[in-house]
């Protein structure tokens, strides 16, 4: 009793200072880096020349020639995410970075909110996972995204999520597996609105420039991904890297992505939509034909519908300090990083609960004020 009293405040104070000052610092160091001109590549190369376009009334996409294209720096977003952030070109661009870093920062915190996280030591730690850094490093939208997510995971009984996922298909088509999920769950309703809002928004959005450059978007997404496919942390570039032909090479990324998408639906139809969903954000990253070492920030979503309170969960994402940020590196780094975010996953559905309902299960983890049944899988 005695040891217990008097080693409690030693606890306290390494909480604080693993789950607070730590993170703290890594975020301030990343900003600090941001105002003097440091990384911030998508939104000082991509993301602000296209938003300044749209606000002189021009095209906020590159000749499909351009080398913006080849250093995979062009603006290849539905012109949605330009005209959000046309108010940032309003600001000095070292202090537009660091707002949206800051705001990127707050996005993470709001994801575990919604999604019912009250310990908050997990919103410590996930500042100091790689690839939540990263994404606030290079000022890109994969937090966003893991917000959009579990919005869509959190409403998914009204038609407010079916909106969530519509507007963020509509500023980045990443979230598509959610729609499948969805529909094996018999979200019918979600599932059409989130498909009407997606096609009205992003046709309002093209609309409002005139559609310029919308014939040959596909074709500039489609030279972005010859340049960039093979160096990303994607299965692709793995079997690439390990000496595989570019056939085979597809072949596994495809096989991956499908066996994803079809492992959430038959989990998602048994009614565990829980794991189905975890699967389906997996696959989301895995379908994606360029992922950096910022889309792992979806991981996010996947260990707090998972485990909401300090767990193991929360650790596999760390392994992902061997990763480069930009480009996939050694072969070694590559398999590292997708070996950390298939654990990850595997953690996650391993842990998480299992509620007993028909249908989807309850909106809120562990909510005591809802009587409900919670298993955990032997498996």
């Amino acid at each position: 009793m005695t040891r217990s009293r008097f080693g409690r405040p030693f606890v306290v104070v390494g909480s604080v200072a693993v789950f607070a000052v730590l993170p703290a610092f890594a975020l301030a160091v990343v900003v600090w880096g941001l105002a003097e001109g440091e990384a911030g590549w998508a939104l000082r190369e991509a993301f602000l020349p296209a938003a300044d376009a749209v606000t002189r009334g021009e095209s906020p996409y590159p000749h499909v020639d351009d080398p913006s294209v080849a250093r995979g720096s062009a603006y290849v977003y539905p012109p949605l995410l330009a005209q959000v952030l046309v108010p940032f070109t309003l600001l000095p661009q070292a202090v537009a970075v660091v707002v949206f870093a800051l705001l990127l920062a707050a996005a993470a915190g709001a994801t575990l909110a919604v999604l019912g996280v009250r310990d908050w030591r997990c919103y410590g730690l996930v500042l100091l996972w790689p690839p939540v850094l990263s994404a606030i490093h290079v000022e890109n939208v994969s937090i966003v995204m893991a917000l959009a997510a579990a919005l869509v995971w959190r409403l998914r009984e009204r038609l407010a999520g079916g909106v969530a996922l519509g507007v963020s298909m509509a500023v980045k088509p990443l979230l598509w597996p959610l729609a499948p999920w969805l529909l094996a769950a018999r979200s019918f309703a979600v599932l059409a609105t989130g498909i009407a809002v997606g096609a009205g928004v992003a046709l309002a959005s093209w609309a409002a420039i005139g559609f310029a450059g919308l014939l040959e978007y596909r074709e500039l997404v489609r030279r972005l991904g010859e340049h960039m496919d093979e160096w990303g942390y994607s299965a692709y570039a793995l079997a690439l890297d390990l000496g595989a032909g570019e056939t085979l090479a597809r072949l596994v990324w495809v096989a991956l992505a499908v066996g994803l998408l079809g492992a959430s639906y038959a989990v998602t139809r048994r009614g565990d939509s829980r794991r189905g969903f975890v699967l389906a954000v997996a696959a989301a990253i895995a379908c994606s034909p360029i992922v950096w070492l910022h889309y792992f920030a979806l991981l996010l979503v996947v260990v707090a519908v998972a485990q909401p309170t300090l767990g193991v969960a929360w650790l596999p994402p760390f392994l992902m300090y061997g990763a480069e940020e930009i480009g996939n590196g050694t072969p070694a780094q590559t398999a590292l990083t997708l070996v950390a975010a298939a654990l990850t996953v595997a953690v996650a559905l391993r842990v998480a609960p299992r509620v007993r309902r028909a249908g989807l299960d309850e909106p809120g983890l562990y909510d005591p004020g809802r009587r409900i049944t919670v298993t955990r899988s032997s498996a």
